[in-house]
């Protein structure tokens, strides 16, 4: 008998029956308002919620976590699904060109960076690693770093690769976790070994005195040797490890030992700190003045013994010396004294230029010989003996070095310019970039003319100018300052060649027209600082030129300036009243271009203003 089915039974149809039956009032829709899209997490919830729902449903078992909250199994799955969901997201959207978060290349953490960040990193933390290698012959041991080595480090294409995430990387749950990291040998590899050859010099032991204190340095290895041969010696050590040494080798590496020895140095040190236990006592007639020690220590340094190799000479730095004594005003207390002798001139005896009476060299031998003996006694200054009182006769004694040349040339045309041929800074410049007449110092552009065609071919030394070898006739140029020579260039190269060769070695502003030549102070001084540099011309070239500039027989300009403060390379030019020199001074302060330019002035003044220039300085 069939059983009797009830409406309840039915509830959907009955709902569709009942639907029919009674339509619900549905109030007039409201016109909506747009919304910008965003994501709604708590509809992001519902949904999963209603999925869940929609799952076989146990009714025990609740999972009580977290505060006393109490969640059911399904509501679980529901987080981890979103969890999964968030880290997919995650994954997909994460830039192409950055590493995962925790990512490593090669041992070192890179996670989050983009590739050209992470080579950046491991390019420089690579070639500061240490490359151990051993001399095959002598067995000596060095340790270098991966750039001293001439290891090169690139990896801007090892860390593009690794960086790159492939689909399934991305697709894979939680890959980011485990997928980080990358030694592949697959990838290109980050290093190489450069086509120079490392070189070092030999350092033998020495003593220096720094911020008050005297050290020693120790003595090191010189050598010479191929990068490549690192890496064929290394083999598969080589980079093997992302700590420790980044190679250890032994090749041969042309060892060339030292021969002064650390204990040499060690035994000198302990010289000089006997002498330098107290401070040192200055006298000058019946004048005593005392210098802390630690001022006298950094002053203090060492060189080779030039009878045996295996010792050590004690030197002092003669414009340290010279700073102490005019800062603690005994040089112008003994400048004061020397004038009261009749020994120097009373001009000099003034501050600014007290310093001048000082004989800078034998005091600092003095210095030197009581350091070496170990024993603290006083040192006596010495003067020197002026025979030029005229150069210190009107000196300007206060301003900048400016006002100082101001006052010294008055009404004359001049201009200055100076530079520090070491770092190439500019010192001074007064008008440098205003032409003038050349006169003779345009010599030093057929100079450098002449050079030119020698390296590039077009002649020799020998070849014939003027009756004479080429060699002979640049001689007589610069040491004689004689026309002939010159004009006989310039007839056979021309004038437009020579002032082209001069603008291509930067100084624009210099002309040669038949007796119309201009150029500058600036101009003058790029052309000394190229021969000094060597950047447009060599060594050999340089060289000889120079020691014709150091010989050539005007001198009372620049030279008598410096005078024994150091070494005048120069030339000069001069023709009616123009007076100029351009010079390169080598002196213990370094070496510097020093280009003084005139027009109604004299020899005195020049010589004079070089010696407040050097004293700026």
């Amino acid at each position: 008998m069939p059983r009797s089915v009830s409406s309840s039974s039915y509830p959907h149809e009955y709902s569709r029956h009942a639907s029919h039956a009674a339509k619900p009032h549905r109030p007039h829709p409201q016109p909506c308002k747009p919304r910008q899209l965003r994501l709604d997490w708590q509809a992001l919830l519902r949904f999963f919620q209603n999925l869940s729902e929609r799952l076989p449903q146990r009714h025990h078992g609740k999972v009580k976590i977290l505060k006393g909250s109490v969640y059911t199994r399904r509501r679980i799955v529901v987080g981890c699904l979103g969890v999964l969901l968030l880290v997919e997201l995650f994954q997909l959207f994460w830039p192409s060109d950055k590493f995962f978060p925790l990512a490593t290349l090669d041992g070192h953490a890179v996670g989050g960076q983009s590739s050209q960040q992470a080579a950046e990193t491991l390019n420089a933390a690579t070639l500061k690693r240490t490359v151990k290698l051993t001399d095959k012959t002598t067995g000596t041991t060095v340790s270098l770093t991966a750039k001293q080595a001439g290891i090169t480090v690139d990896y801007t294409d090892r860390a593009k690769a690794a960086a790159k995430h492939s689909v399934v990387k991305r697709i894979v749950p939680f890959s980011w976790l485990f997928v980080h990291s990358t030694t592949s040998d697959s990838l290109l590899d980050a290093l190489g070994t450069s086509d120079k050859q490392a070189h070092e010099d030999m350092r033998n032991a020495s003593v220096q005195g720094t911020k008050g204190e005297l050290k020693i340095v120790s003595a090191a290895p010189g050598y010479t040797f191929t990068p490549a041969d690192i890496r064929s010696a290394a083999g598969s050590s080589f980079s093997s490890s992302a700590t420790g040494d980044l190679a250890a080798a032994t090749i041969e590496m042309g060892i060339v030992s030292p021969t002064v020895s650390d204990d040499t140095a060690k035994q000198l040190l302990d010289t000089l700190n006997k002498a330098l236990s107290k401070d040192v006592a200055f006298t000058y007639e019946d004048g005593t003045w005392t210098v802390p020690a630690k001022k006298i220590i950094n002053t203090v340094s060492t060189t080779v013994n030039a009878q045996d190799d295996t010792k050590l000479d004690v030197t002092i730095s003669e414009s340290k010396l010279m700073r102490q004594l005019k800062s603690k005003g005994i040089a112008l207390k003994v400048a004061k004294k020397a004038a009261d002798a009749g020994v120097t001139p009373a001009t000099i005896a003034v501050k600014g230029s007290a310093y001048q009476v000082i004989d800078a060299s034998a005091t600092a031998a003095s210095l030197s010989g009581m350091l070496a003996s170990g024993q603290n006694a006083p040192v006596a200054i010495s003067t020197k003996d002026f025979s030029n009182v005229e150069l210190y006769e009107g000196l300007p004694a206060s301003g900048t070095i400016e006002e100082k040349l101001q006052q010294l040339f008055g009404d004359a045309d001049y201009e200055v310019a100076v530079y520090d041929l070491k770092t190439g800074k500019s010192k001074i410049q007064i008008d440098a970039d205003t032409a003038m007449t050349s006169a003779s110092t345009y010599k030093l552009f057929i100079a450098y003319s002449m050079i030119h065609a020698v390296e590039t071919g077009q002649v020799t030394w020998d070849s014939a100018l003027n009756g004479m070898t080429l060699s002979s006739c640049m001689a007589t140029m610069i040491i004689n300052s004689d026309n002939s020579c010159p004009e006989a260039w310039l007839a056979r190269y021309g004038f437009s060649t020579v002032a082209q060769q001069a603008h291509d070695i930067g100084a624009a502003n210099t002309n040669f027209v038949p007796y119309g030549m201009t150029t500058t102070a600036n101009d003058l001084a790029t052309v000394l600082k190229g021969f000094y540099s060597n950047s447009i011309a060599s060594p050999d070239s340089t060289d000889q030129l120079f020691s014709l500039m150091e010989t050539q027989v005007y001198r009372e300009g620049i030279p008598a300036g410096i005078g024994s403060d150091g070494v005048v390379q120069d030339k000069v030019g001069f023709m009616d009243g123009l007076l100029h020199d351009a010079a390169i001074v080598r002196s213990d302060k370094g070496d510097y271009a020093m280009v003084i330019m005139t027009d109604g002035s004299s020899w005195n003044k020049i010589a004079q203003a070089s010696l407040l220039i050097y004293e700026s300085l």
